[in-house]
């Protein structure tokens, strides 16, 4: 096993950190730009938003931790 450092990608999901303020950012842009393509999709397409609530806050004891 290696240490390769932060991961900044995992099944097609880009990782953002934000330290100083303790943020992460998920985003699957480069995934939503490979479906279109995929299916032969042309034409103008909308991005739309959807931000976590600001009031959610995620804990280890929300997953679980066994399979």
């Amino acid at each position: 096993m290696k240490d390769l450092g932060e991961v900044n990608k995992v099944l097609d999901t880009e990782i953002e950190r934000y330290r100083g303020n303790g943020k992460v950012r998920l985003t699957h842009e480069g995934y939503l730009q490979k479906v279109p393509q995929k299916f032969n999709i042309n034409g103008d397409m909308k991005s739309v938003s959807a931000p976590q609530a600001p009031h959610f806050k995620l804990r280890a004891s929300m997953f679980p931790t066994t399979i």
